[in-house]
């Protein structure tokens, strides 16, 4: 048991003096936060430890749970608490001795008499921790809910949290997590405990269809709903959204028919499959007059990723209609099943007229779905439902790769039998197609089942199956199918405002702002009982992180978003909340813009400025009677001045002309801003600070010369930079000052190139000076010495000039206040232009953020100060826009003093960096304690920009305060510090639906898939801290299945292990082959793994020779055949006649080979080549197959293709095959005996005697023979010539037995009648 020190007490967070922010719901999402529950494993196995601890009381606790970890982030409190809520039985636990009135011991304990919940122990546990949290009541639909029922009452029956983590509102849901309902069975006995991540983090937009908060702020929703509306949604369960599902048609629960009909259309992003169940609400009964009611209801798969449930009502009445989804991980040993999902309530008002029972078929689902996809198919129709007015069907299956079909015809009361001979199968090689001539009109049933020869032997399985209507067009248009939006021509958003979803006002949708206006009776039918959904309850799509493809892209633009929701968010200081991102055109009314661009003459360097005409003067605007204008804190959604309010052409011949100016020297200040601005008649103030700030970072003001200086003059402020008198802040403020602009000088600290995360700024030390100018109206900020002067590269570290290298950085022209607070922090904090001014101790903790990080639009996901304190793994998210800019990560880790490496090994090696989706994490783990320095770069990757070099976008300092024990290794010693799928991925157009860098084994056991677009080459290594890659080249292994590569890793033992993948394009690229990804594979498990034998690359499958062969394979397309037993039959098909051979090698285990050419036998039979393979014993197998056309005279028979065999039992014993010579080689086939047993050989003494036939059948096919004849030592038999080139006799065997005596086969092929050539010889 651990017990807390004796000084330690928690502090309950309400007695600080923090403030309580307002409820706002958070700009991140829960897949932005994590998407792996394992990122959690640690604190998770800390939490679930925890709870099968008792303790004496709540401090003892609380100090085990949170502050003997000595967790630094908000989120892996919360996290702990969290499962250490879901693992503990609130019923058993205790504490000892007295139990104090409004103690925390009294708050769990008040469980047990139900007097207590887990919402008031959550936000208990939260507040001792120093996490803000509140209890929020409400409704919530439970077990006992169905749709349509109603709330009655104030008495709420549930209670959830909010917490805050890193400023954010979240929202939590321990009970519910704990309380798994894994039966679609509403009732209590149907009850499985366990533990729900969904409930963690939940997304408001997702847990508001499930719990309504009655206080609305606590929604977290940009428009709350009410209870009405509340109860007016369908039924949803946690595992509806896990599989990323979306409502299109209906959004209310209770559903309405319309002449006993209704289509329901869901949408999913994710590979998803469906079923359905219907009930009678009034008794739950699924049968009506002896059929299911599920079979008056259609299921097929729609467009762009959705299914729709057409139900034609049996007889008028109300149903609860239950949908059930199964998610198609795809992960190794996962078994999933259909879970419930979501269900409604259907009113019907009428039987439909077409109501009987859809033809009886094996499946719920019509039409071509992701089992068709799976075995290589590609349908044509895809949609479920076909109409003929003629009887006549087709259906058409194009093959990816080899695939046999078997086709049934189904009709309700007519016999399988006579309906047989209405369906066939027709294969044309590239495609088989399906013919059905219907006898007599009605509804009809096409089951498709599909047979993948590379695993399937002769098994068929369901894989699709067809809706047929054969009636008149007249009668088509009637049914009820005619309902899908499909074939209403219907987008699904269209659907959706017919069925009483979301129906925007006549003003149109690209409005935001009239998108807030939606009360009253605006937005839907005054018949209408409810008022739509808010608008996110329509985006459910794109929760999930990503678009299911570029169709969908056309329903979100006809999405309402409410003001500020439709740009994306980023955290403002100064505005203590997430505020927009602004569209960089400026809007603002009074800028004049300038209608051409100005005449820029090109200048020499020392070229002499134009004249100035005498009657020029200069006139301070500061001298003038008008006053400066105080300083106005700008709002961060307000659309300040910027370079988008001037033309592109008029920038271009503005900056031009700044440059051509600082070529030329002039003798006095007046000439100088006569030449610069008033010789262009410049009048627009953009334009004006935009000339002065070009020629500030362009001119040398060091090799700078006036003729006459005077003390207090322009001159003298100019000139004084050269000796450091003056600032490039004093410089600029001059010429703004005679330019007619009215400027401020602003002193205070900045985060320069001496700076370094952490460090407190003292009076003297950090000072800079940098501007403010007062631009129509608004007053904006400016640094024209950094934005002159920026330095490239990690800090300086030295005085040596070389250090430091410089260019035009154009982020420090009119900044955004809200940006430059993270690096300016001036003397006088009304100057921060902020709503909300920040304090010097906030400035110092802010993290460390260049220029770059808002060029890339990067946001903090998490870590929001300069210093990181931690005791263990570290994970750091930001957040950029993927869908706007291609944008790639690196990082460097060195020890506060520089240092670069510990025990010899790069400290980077020590982290790792993972982009998914719109997040870029580094996660960390650091070797000991001590302090270190992360610095985190970035950079556009697109084809046009090859030569764009990283650039540093932040940096932190990171205190490890602790060192594990044992140590933690380097990450996996791979190529790059980035994982998962590099840039070179998408630029060879690969797919994968590996979500995550990290994958963890199943019995020691992991597998990459990745989609290629055409034929590839693919490497694969295993990278390990422990092992040399030669030890580990037999634990990876790839081949190519149709458009598929799999990569397969076996870890050898507990540990991790990096999988590092390879490949090119070899008709560009020839044998050079470039890293497209990586990944780390984690073992936890204590794992006895064989590895595969070692392989050159691109040993496996298909070689160089089998495509210009004209080869394919036609039973086993995957080159890795496992075997329970210890024969098998491979076959293979040509386009022109090919001689052919193979070679078997056995394995070691000392990876040797032994070569078995006798357990191979090769015969052809027309254009199908089979292999019959008789593995001796167990163990791995090479087989490698040869093959050259027949007319080929060089006699040389190139690899055309290479199988791995892992045979893992031995179930019969096996003979050698005959000998096979050249001449057999040319499409002979053998029909029998195969092989001839013997009592020698391998298992020779496994056979007695007495048990060997005495004859042997003879049947082989040998084209072009003129006379076959078998010899048996010195007895010939002549074969008789069957049917074609087919022969076949019966040999006397009985007295050749244990004699080694050869049998040969012989064939004459016309000539001299004597000379035979040898076939095949037998040794018995």
């Amino acid at each position: 048991m651990v017990k807390a020190p004796t000084n330690f007490q928690p502090i309950d967070v309400r007695k600080g003096k923090q403030q309580t922010p307002a409820p706002v719901r958070s700009r991140y999402r829960k897949f932005d936060i994590y998407r792996d529950v394992q990122q959690f494993y640690h604190v998770d196995d800390h939490a679930i430890q925890v709870a099968q601890t008792d303790h004496e009381n709540f401090v003892d606790l609380i100090f085990h749970l949170v502050y003997s970890q000595n967790y630094q982030s908000d989120l892996e409190k919360a996290r702990a608490i969290f499962r250490w809520m879901t693992s503990k039985n609130m019923y058993t636990i205790k504490f000892k001795g007295k139990v104090n009135s409004g103690s925390p011991e009294e708050v769990i304990l008040s469980f047990q008499n139900k007097q207590g919940t887990y919402a008031r122990i959550f936000e208990t546990l939260c507040r001792f921790s120093g996490l803000q949290c509140t209890v929020l009541t409400g409704f919530a639909k439970g077990l006992d809910y169905r749709p349509g029922d109603k709330f009655k009452g104030s008495e709420y029956n549930h209670s959830w949290n909010a917490i805050l983590i890193d400023g954010q509102w979240y929202l939590v849901d321990s009970h519910w997590a704990t309380r798994y309902l894994v039966s679609e069975k509403n009732q209590p006995e149907n009850l499985v405990y366990e533990y729900d991540d969904f409930y963690f983090l939940t997304d408001p937009e997702q847990l508001i269809y499930s719990h309504w908060a009655h206080k609305s702020e606590w929604q977290l929703l940009s428009r709350p709903i009410s209870l009405q509306d509340f109860e007016n949604l369908p039924l949803v369960k946690s595992y509806f959204f896990k599989c990323g599902m979306f409502f299109i048609s209906h959004h209310n629960g209770v559903v309405q028919t319309k002449k006993g009909r209704v289509a329901l259309t869901l949408g999913f992003s994710k590979p998803t499959n469906f079923t359905y169940k219907i009930v009678f609400t009034s008794n739950n009964e699924e049968m009506h007059q002896g059929q299911k009611l599920k079979s008056y209801a259609l299921q097929h798969q729609g467009k762009n990723q959705t299914t729709t449930f057409i139900f034609r009502a049996p007889k008028s009445g109300q149903y609860y209609f239950t949908i059930f989804a199964q998610l198609l991980t795809g992960e190794l040993g996962v078994k999933n099943v259909f879970t419930a999902s979501a269900e409604y309530k259907v009113i019907a008002d009428a039987t439909s007229p077409d109501a009987v029972a859809l033809p009886n078929c094996s499946d719920s689902s019509w039409g071509a779905g992701i089992a068709v996809d799976q075995i290589g198919l590609v349908a044509t129709p895809t949609d479920g439902i076909i109409t003929s007015s003629n009887g006549k069907v087709n259906i058409e299956f194009k093959k990816t790769r080899p695939a046999f079909i078997l086709s049934k015809l189904r009709k309700n009361g007519m016999r399988e039998e006579d309906l047989e001979q209405c369906i066939s199968e027709q294969d044309l090689g590239d495609r088989i197609v399906v013919t059905a001539n219907l006898p007599q009109q009605g509804e009809y049933g096409i089951e498709v089942y599909g047979n993948d020869p590379a695993k399937d032997g002769e098994t068929y399985t369901h894989i699709s199956q067809y809706y047929v209507h054969f009636a008149p067009q007249a009668e088509q248009m009637k049914a009820f199918y005619q309902e899908s939006p499909e074939r209403r021509h219907l987008s699904p958003q269209q659907q959706a405002e017919l069925e009483g979803g979301f129906k925007p006002d006549s003003a149109g949708l690209s409005n935001a702002t009239q998108a807030m206006n939606l009360g009253g009776n605006q937005g839907y039918n005054q018949d209408d009982d409810l008022p739509p959904p808010p608008p996110e309850l329509l985006q459910q799509q794109y929760l999930y992180g990503a678009l299911p493809d570029g169709s969908g892209q056309a329903v979100m633009n006809n999405l309402a978003f409410t003001q500020g929701k439709g740009q994306p968010t980023t955290y403002a200081p100064g505005t203590g909340e997430a505020v927009s991102v602004q569209q960089q055109k400026a809007n603002v009314a009074n800028i004049p813009a300038t209608s051409s661009p100005y005449k820029v003459e090109k200048r020499s360097v020392g070229q002499q400025p134009p004249a100035v005409p005498s009657n020029f003067q200069l006139v301070p605007v500061r001298n003038e009677k008008s006053s400066t204008p105080p300083p106005v804190p700008t709002s961060s959604s307000q659309v300040k001045p910027n370079l988008d309010a001037i033309d592109k052409q008029v920038l271009k011949s503005v900056d031009d002309h700044a440059i051509q100016v600082s070529k030329s020297d002039h003798n006095s200040f007046r000439d100088l801003v006569w030449d610069l601005i008033y010789s262009k008649n410049i009048t627009n103030e953009i334009e004006k600070v935009r000339v002065i700030f070009r020629w500030l970072a362009t001119k040398n003001l060091k090799e700078m010369n006036f003729d006459h200086i005077q003390a207090g003059s322009p001159e003298e402020v100019l000139m004084g930079l050269k000796t450091g008198k003056t600032t490039y802040a004093m410089v600029f403020d001059t010429m703004c000052n005679y330019a007619g602009l009215h400027s401020k000088i602003i002193s205070g600290y900045a985060k320069g190139a001496d700076y370094h995360p952490g460090m407190k700024f003292q009076p003297g030390s950090n000072q800079h000076s940098w501007n403010a100018v007062y631009i129509y109206g608004t007053w904006c900020l400016i640094d024209a010495h950094w934005a002159a002067r920026r330095i490239i590269g990690k800090q300086a570290q030295t005085n040596v000039s070389e250090e430091f290298h410089y260019q035009l950085d154009e982020y420090f022209f009119l900044p955004d206040p809200h940006q430059l607070i993270y690096t300016h922090f001036p003397d006088e904090n009304k100057w921060q232009l902020l709503e909300i001014p920040i304090t010097l101790e906030e400035f110092e903790n802010l993290p460390h953020m260049k220029p770059q990080f808002f060029k890339y639009q990067l946001e903090f996901v998490t870590h929001r100060t300069a210093v990181i304190y931690s005791r263990g793994e570290i994970n750091i998210r930001l957040r950029y826009s993927a869908q706007k800019l291609a944008v790639t990560f690196n990082f460097t880790i060195c020890f506060e003093n520089g240092e670069e490496e510990y025990r010899g090994v790069k400290l980077n090696r020590y982290g790792m960096q993972e982009s998914v989706g719109s997040i870029a994490s580094f996660r960390l783990r650091l070797p000991i304690k001590g302090s270190y320095i992360l610095y985190i770069y970035a950079k556009e990757d697109t084809p046009e920009n090859k030569e764009n070099v990283y650039a540093q976008v932040c940096e932190y300092k990171i205190v490890q305060e602790d060192s594990a024990n044992p140590a933690p290794e380097p990450f996996p010693p791979c190529s790059y510090l980035n994982w998962g799928p590099g840039p070179s991925f998408n630029r060879y157009g690969l797919t994968t639906y590996q979500q995550t860098a990290c994958i963890f084994t199943r019995d020691g056991k992991a597998e990459v898939q990745i989609k290629i677009p055409h034929q590839m080459q693919f490497m694969g290594k295993v990278k390990s801290n422990n092992h040399s890659d030669g030890d580990l080249e037999g634990y990876v292994v790839h081949r190519v299945v149709g458009n598929t590569a799999f990569f397969n890793v076996t870890a050898p033992q507990r540990g991790e292990y990096g999988l590092e993948i390879y490949a090119n394009d070899p008709v560009k690229e020839g044998t050079t082959l470039y890293h497209v990804a990586q990944y780390v594979i984690v073992c936890n498990e204590d794992v006895k793994t064989t590895p595969l034998p070692k392989l050159p690359p691109g040993y496996l499958g298909p070689q160089s020779k089998f495509t210009e062969f004209g080869l394919s394979t036609a039973s086993h397309h995957d080159p890795i055949i496992h075997l329970d037993t210890n024969t098998v039959t491979i076959q293979i098909r040509s386009e022109a006649p090919l001689r052919v051979t193979g070679n078997l090698l056995a394995v070691q285990d000392d990876s040797s080979e032994v070569e078995h050419p006798e357990f191979i036998f090769a015969h052809t039979m027309g254009s199908l080549i089979t292999f019959i393979v008789n593995l001796p014993h167990t163990g791995f197998y090479k087989l490698q197959l040869y093959a050259c056309p027949v007319n080929d005279s060089s006699q040389q028979l190139p690899g055309v293709y290479n199988y791995l065999i892992n045979c893992r039992d031995v179930k019969q014993a096996v003979f050698p095959f005959p000998k096979q010579y050249a001449q057999w080689k040319e499409g002979c086939f053998m029909y029998e005996p195969g092989v001839i047993a013997s009592t020698t050989g391998p298992n020779g003494q496994k056979i007695s005697r007495d048990r060997l036939p005495p004859q042997v059948n003879f049947r082989l096919m040998i084209p072009k023979a003129d006379a076959v004849a078998v010899v048996a030592g010195d007895d010939w038999t002549h074969l008789e010539k069957l049917q074609g080139s087919e022969w076949g006799g019966v040999i006397d065997v009985e007295k050749h037995y244990g004699k080694n005596t050869k049998i040969t086969v012989n064939a004459n092929y016309g000539g001299d009648k004597t000379s035979y050539a040898t076939l095949l010889e037998y040794t018995v």
